[in-house]
């Protein structure tokens, strides 16, 4: 991530830097006409606030903007088949050898300790939880058969009729997703799932790890996906303030240039923001992000970067693909 300010910073300046960002990290977003078609849904709209101003505020905000890549997207998801996948399950094989460090021993545990897991995308396959699981089997050189169908996981039993889990070698499911923001996706798409299984299993005289991993979260979303049941719970970075535009913390206003104002900025954020997204000018859970990845950008970013299908006209610097309201 490139950081930018400064308090020599001007709108030339900073219109620079965004054409580097674009260039090197946006994936082509943000060139200089995608940015004058931006900045011309400012129209002066805002109390007290001239057009102008509203526009130099704009960029700054813009530029300060950070967007992972489909290149960086692959090393997050390597990073969390890793770092939260297999250092976790080879922790637990070291505990449960009575400590032993024997890398034949534990290679051999690990293989078949993966041939027992199967991994999952949070919500339909149109979403993009679902959608990581290519590049991540890809990065990771994962069998094919480790990702199934939810519909899969579960048979029903011609006796009762009840369900049973299909095979009977799984031990772990793990959920993989990008971005836990309010944590209401991850309670709306899996809770009765997660039941289905448990009961499931329970029927099956199996007993089944239930984990989620997620790329980026809110602390508080996660401390939510953290009491629905689930075995384990953990995400590759946890926002803190300073990724939230207009937090006391705020990296984009910890040394701005002159005549930028972080009161100002959301001033004309929530404006716009509240014609776009109502109720949510700041983005879905008031999540005031300025974050977008290569597949999707989270609703939990301030709408007026990623808003296209509106009431009003606008014009997004960043595409997001919609799956459900509010989700």
């Amino acid at each position: 991530m490139i950081e930018l300010g400064g308090k020599d910073e001007d709108e030339a300046s900073i219109r620079k830097r965004i054409k580097l960002l674009s260039d090197s990290i946006w994936e082509g977003n943000g060139g200089q006409e995608d940015v004058n078609r931006w900045l011309e849904n400012f129209t002066g709209k805002t109390d007290g606030i001239p057009e102008e101003v509203e526009r130099l505020h704009a960029v700054h905000l813009l530029s300060h903007f950070t967007y992972f890549g489909l290149r960086e997207l692959r090393e997050l998801l390597k990073a969390l088949y890793r770092d939260l996948f297999r250092y976790e399950v080879i922790q637990e094989l070291r505990d449960k050898a009575g400590g032993s460090a024997d890398p034949s021993l534990l290679q051999g545990a690990f293989d078949d300790a993966l041939s027992r897991t199967r991994f999952l995308g949070v919500g339909n396959p149109a979403e993009s939880g679902t959608h990581l699981l290519y590049y991540f089997r890809q990065e990771n050189r994962l069998r094919k058969e480790l990702f199934p169908n939810p519909y899969e996981l579960l048979t029903t039993s011609r006796e009762d009729g009840g369900f049973r889990i299909a095979d009977p070698d799984v031990q772990r499911l793990v959920f993989i997703d990008d971005v836990v923001g309010t944590g209401r996706q991850a309670a709306e798409h899996n809770v009765a799932f997660i039941n289905h299984l448990r009961d499931a299993a329970q029927l099956s005289a199996q007993v089944i790890e239930v984990w989620y991993l997620t790329l980026f979260a809110d602390p508080r979303g996660m401390a939510k996906v953290r009491q629905l049941g689930f075995d384990h719970a953990a995400a590759v970075h946890e926002l803190n303030a300073s990724q939230v535009a207009f937090s006391e913390e705020s990296h984009a206003y910890a040394a701005p240039p002159e005549g930028i104002s972080r009161e100002v900025a959301e001033a004309v954020a929530r404006r716009y923001g509240g014609d776009l997204a109502p109720g949510n000018s700041m983005g879905y859970g008031d999540g005031g992000l300025m974050l977008g990845l290569h597949h999707n950008v989270p609703d939990h970013t301030l709408p007026i970067f990623w808003v296209q299908e509106a009431f009003v006209p606008w014009t997004p610097m960043f595409r997001r693909y919609p799956k459900e309201p509010n989700s």
